[in-house]
């Protein structure tokens, strides 16, 4: 074995070790004199990519593809670091030619429904998985990716098979973990989901307190700590369990996200309320929020579905509506940074058919309003902009309690209007959250609220429809 060889393969034992800095070095020695050695680049290019340097990675794998177009390892190599690049449909053709090139290696089929699933082929990588675990049946992240496209098609039988394939298998896995417990929540299996949810969740929480967990029994004469989690939806959502938890102890202090205090603390929510990052009062035992439903038993035969149990402020500083027409708050789109964002929010030119209906004055509660609608949000001079006044969701409920009906996408807007017990028109996608279930207009969690489902994926135009009709009904009843 020549030298370069020699040195070469230290570098290959060097990456597989974990001493990616000591193989690097040992790449760019070799590199000058052999600038055209596919598994050279190869090699480097893998460190390179590990290492987060994705665009120096690719360029060195695509010219190790070049010069071994039939080296299917190298394709896949390709495809990780332009998926590193966010180049999902880069990485989709290099991962099936990978694929074309090694028809017998399941990890492929893995990496091809990766890329599928976040380009949005939700058929082609249900396949792609299909045929990861046929080639490798102990494939717990292809199982696990399986349980999540059949529960987006609403396939609840063949989901909950499929996460139970991959906790078979790796039974500590918390992906098949969390999503088989929001699966059963989708089922309506509250007891179950909300048990099994705890679990991956209380593992991966990042909050830690010098005292001990509150585990759900009673703690007469002592303080329980309820700390904030998640999103605004799930704060305003979450907080009907709080009384439980008062009946429990002598105290309760809750924190939440800081543009939800003055709206708790209005509505008493708990004996004392702290936003998220200010100082915590001594207590003897904590929990967190998303974690009550879970320590108090709730199934869904003991749903707290009482409304209101938040609430505004009389006022009365809504700009009036002109010749008596309804008044409509609305909103079509939720935060970007919601991992499912693009599927629960809508460009607002699809909106337009309900901003059309004839006797209605419209109250825009977005905030903000997306970059891509803000020409159409201006060009439309009939509707009343509140964005300005929305400081916190005290002042959002303030406005709320004035209207007649809020119409809007799965945000916290319909979360705020269903506590505060007005009426809301929920338009949710065609796999809505688990607090939804399935087949429902309605919803024990707010029963001031209506469901108007998606009946395909992404098709928002037919429940827009609907919306529109219902609201034209409304509006001349």
């Amino acid at each position: 074995m020549d030298s370069f060889q020699q040195t070469l393969k230290l570098a290959f034992a060097a990456h597989h070790e974990g001493r990616h800095a000591e193989a690097e070095a040992l790449c760019r020695l070799l590199l000058p004199g052999n600038p055209a050695d596919a598994q050279l680049l190869y090699l480097l290019g893998m460190i390179l990519h590990k290492a987060g340097r994705d665009a120096e990675a690719a360029d060195h794998l695509q010219r190790a593809a070049a010069l071994q177009p039939a080296a299917a390892h190298i394709f896949s190599g390709v495809g990780c670091a332009q998926r590193g690049l966010g180049d999902w449909a880069g990485a989709r053709q290099s991962f099936a030619r990978a694929t074309e090139l090694e028809p017998r290696n399941g990890d492929h089929f893995y990496h091809l429904g990766l890329a599928e699933h976040a380009l949005g082929q939700l058929e082609r990588a249900l396949a792609a998985f299909q045929k990861a675990v046929e080639l490798n049946p102990r494939d717990f992240m292809s199982w696990n990716n399986l349980g999540k496209i059949f529960q987006q098609f609403n396939r609840l039988d063949e989901s909950l098979a499929a996460y139970d394939h991959a906790l078979k298998i790796s039974p500590d896995y918390e992906l098949a973990k969390t999503g088989r417990a929001i699966l059963l929540l989708t089922a309506g299996r509250l007891g179950e989901g909300f048990r099994e949810f705890e679990s991956p969740w209380k593992q991966n929480r990042p909050r830690i307190f010098a005292r001990p967990r509150w585990r759900g029994e009673s703690v007469a004469g002592q303080t329980v700590f309820i700390h904030a989690e998640r999103g605004f939806g799930d704060g305003i959502h979450f907080a009907r369990f709080v009384p439980a938890v008062r009946e429990r102890a002598a105290r309760v202090i809750l924190e939440c996200r800081p543009e939800l205090k003055s709206l708790f603390v209005l509505s008493d929510c708990a004996g004392e309320v702290v936003a998220f990052g200010e100082p915590v009062p001594a207590f003897d035992v904590f929990t967190s929020l998303m974690s009550l439903p879970g320590l108090l038993g709730i199934t869904e035969n003991s749903i707290p579905g009482r409304v209101p149990y938040l609430r505004a402020p009389p006022a009365s500083n809504l700009p009036p509506a002109k010749n008596g027409n309804l008044k409509v708050g609305f909103a079509w789109a939720g935060s970007a940074a919601h991992p499912d964002d693009a599927s629960r929010s809508m460009p607002l030119e699809l909106f337009a058919p309900i901003l059309q209906t004839p006797g209605v004055t419209f109250y825009s509660l977005q905030l903000p309003v997306p970059e891509r609608d803000k020409p159409f949000f201006q060009s439309l001079p009939a509707l009343v902009d509140l964005s300005p006044a929305l400081n916190d969701y005290l002042a959002t409920a303030t406005f709320m309690a004035q209207l007649d009906l809020v119409i809007a996408v799965d945000t916290s807007v319909v979360h705020l209007a269903g506590a505060l017990a007005m009426p809301v028109w929920t338009l949710t996608q065609f796999d809505a959250d688990w607090r939804w279930f399935l087949d429902r207009s309605d919803t024990p969690w707010y029963p001031t609220m209506r469901l108007f489902r998606q009946t395909q994926r992404g098709q928002w135009p037919p429940v827009v429809a609907r919306v529109a009709e219902a609201l034209r009904r409304r509006a001349t009843g």
